[in-house]
């Protein structure tokens, strides 16, 4: 298996906005370490074209979660500078694959992170928390199975962010634990949490993430973006959906999806 050939064939998909074909193939298998590394190789191959990664994602954060994926950890993945998008956007549904939008909190870090270990013991470096929302290519092709490899290799199903106005100072992530999350589309509530919720605490999972960079001779830098994850789910939108994402003390993100063209007259 030629992995540096797949991380081409998947970037060409992703451009192509049909990201994962690969896994539609028979007997076709990847470990979730394969998986990361061919995360690693497509990244190598974005900066190589010019792109630059803003931040990282963690997903799955729920033990549940990772338990119905075969996964002893969360899920993580890279956000790039090219797809963040200021918050009032409109969205095509063309630009993506199974659009799906996912309500949470992120912070932007105010020093470099060498390790997790250095994390834990510095928490201030959580400098900004603000409330995002989460763009997905939500589409899987191969057996459920396999399905954290696919998750994995496609940057965890990462497709965009949506940024809010404003970002609020933070003494650290655990202020994030006490802010209320509302997601409504229109004028329905899709659904509505306090991040108390949450299994562990937003540092630990960072800290888990700088370790798992540390491991690929990587590592989380300032001004870096990380998306903590989020306790409510995935939902699909569709053409004319309007999207906002709110918190009682981090801010408002809004979006909208581009609605169907008039008809011809």
């Amino acid at each position: 298996m030629n992995l540096q050939e797949l991380a081409k064939r998947q970037l060409g998909d992703y451009d192509q906005h049909r990201p994962g074909t690969m896994f539609v193939e028979p007997g076709f298998e990847l470990s979730v370490d394969q998986a990361y590394d061919l995360q690693f190789l497509m990244a190598e191959l974005r900066e190589a074209r010019g792109e630059r990664i803003a931040g990282y994602k963690i997903g799955c954060i729920s033990h549940t979660m990772r338990q119905q994926l075969g996964l002893d950890r969360p899920v993580f993945g890279h956000v790039w500078e090219s797809e963040l998008r200021p918050s009032g956007s409109v969205l095509r549904t063309a630009d993506f694959d199974g659009l799906a939008i996912e309500g949470e909190f992120a912070i932007r870090l105010a020093a470099d992170v060498p390790s997790g270990r250095w994390l834990r013991t510095n928490p201030e470096v959580c400098g900004t928390g603000f409330v995002i929302i989460e763009l997905h290519n939500y589409v899987f092709h191969g057996p459920t199975a396999a399905r954290a490899a696919e998750l994995v290799a496609n940057n965890a199903i990462h497709a965009g962010v949506i940024l809010p106005t404003f970002e609020t100072p933070l003494c650290s992530c655990g202020t994030l634990r006490n802010a209320a999350l509302r997601v409504t589309r229109g004028r329905e509530v899709l659904g509505t949490t306090a991040t108390e919720q949450l299994e562990a605490d937003p540092l630990d999972a960072i800290a888990q993430l700088a370790d798992h960079l540390e491991q690929r001779g990587r590592q989380l830098h300032r001004h870096d973006i990380v998306l903590t994850g989020s306790p409510l789910p995935l939902w699909r939108v569709a053409r004319g959906d309007s999207i906002e994402v709110w918190s009682d003390k981090f801010g408002t993100a809004t979006c909208s999806i581009e609605p169907d063209a008039e008809p011809f007259v």
